[in-house]
């Protein structure tokens, strides 16, 4: 059977995909499209989700995964089919575009995956829509335009007059531009698409084995009858953890790296803007908030406030650039809010903590 190997997907973009939901650009089917010596009715189902993604609204590829179980709120699951279940792609070509009015530009892939078979079907970004069949095929009707909504194709509701009419529009529309780059910590400046760091990984004593702090014999305070204590500021406590809590705070200083980020609109306007970014557990990553990491710690205390090194909750705010960091057993998910941006306009996202 010839077919396409090896040249749409790679390992990485397929597992961010699994941490993905079903939307206009991704779906998960857990078994193979009936299409060999399969009936009109049968294949119209593959059909149809191919014209969905074809006609939808959407500035990315689109992808069908085959052989892959959707899971709500964690990453899908792979299933796998039988190698000869893979569709040979140049028949699946000939099938769809002998039936619509213009070519779907569109790929399918036989992949491997913890050896296990897949298959992938990508819808490319770039169509000249709308697209709809010549002919009656099974339960789709001739020109009639199927478009994907969200997670779904619905066949009995077909695109309304303003649909068909954005999609024309968006032909002669230029897609918005915009640019997510890393940030100087410091400045507002950017730093392009890619950075590099060192991180230190020390090697920690028990904490119990490191001694605590004493005071030393000549800091002691004189106590005399009637008169007050010398040389000791009375508002204060000695930290006995001082060096402990050091220790601590010296190993996450140089572990922990902190991540800023530049939203950029260059070329439209867009409203409500938001960055999301997914980090999965299995690479042994952890994201964290400032809040979250020691403060140096110091070696005498208020005695007003004995919970001075406490860990603070994030801040509530609703300000371009915040951040919020959302944290389940498969991934964590970085999102940032920028608001609205106007071409050239720029968000920097506030600080986190990364390490790995």
């Amino acid at each position: 059977m010839g077919r396409v190997e090896g040249l749409l997907m790679d390992a990485k973009l397929f597992e961010r995909l699994l941490f993905e939901e079903a939307s206009n650009t991704l779906d998960f089917k857990k078994e193979q499209y009936h299409f060999v010596k399969a009936s009109d009715d049968e294949k119209s189902e593959l059909l149809k989700d191919i014209l969905g993604f074809a006609n939808a609204f959407r500035r990315s590829e689109a992808y069908v995964l085959i052989g892959v179980e959707d899971v709500r709120g964690g990453p899908s699951k792979v299933l796998g089919i039988a190698d000869i279940d893979h569709l040979d792609d140049h028949s699946l070509q000939q099938f769809v575009n002998n039936l619509t009015n213009q070519p779907v530009c569109f790929q399918y892939e036989a992949f491997g995956y913890n050896d296990k078979q897949v298959g992938i079907i990508r819808i490319d970004e770039k169509q000249l829509c709308p697209i709809y069949l010549k002919r009656d095929c099974g339960k789709l009707q001739k020109e009639k335009i199927y478009v994907r909504r969200g997670s779904s194709t619905d066949p009995t509701k077909p695109a309304s007059i303003e649909e068909i009419a954005l999609m024309e529009q968006g032909m002669t529309q230029q897609p918005p531009e915009m640019a997510v780059e890393f940030a100087d910590v410091e400045r507002n400046d950017s730093l392009g698409p890619r950075i590099s760091w060192h991180a230190e990984f020390c090697e920690m004593p028990p904490l119990d084995t490191i001694p605590g702090l004493k005071e030393h014999s000549h800091q002691r305070p004189l106590v005399k009858i009637g008169m007050p204590a010398l040389n000791v500021d009375s508002k204060t406590r000695l930290n006995t953890k001082y060096y402990q809590e050091l220790a601590n705070f010296e190993f996450v200083r140089r572990l922990f790296r902190p991540i800023r980020l530049v939203v950029e609109s260059r070329s439209v306007s867009a409203n409500s803007v938001r960055a999301e970014l997914i980090v999965p557990t299995y690479i042994r990553a952890k994201v964290v908030y400032p809040s979250e990491l020691p403060q140096p710690p110091k070696r005498r205390l208020s005695i007003c406030d004995p919970s001075t090194h406490e860990n603070i909750c994030p801040e509530v705010r609703s300000s371009p650039g915040e951040v919020t960091i959302d944290k389940n057993d498969d991934r964590f998910r970085i999102e940032i809010d920028c608001g609205d941006l106007q071409p050239g306009r720029r968000v920097c996202s506030d600080v986190f903590y990364i390490v790995i």
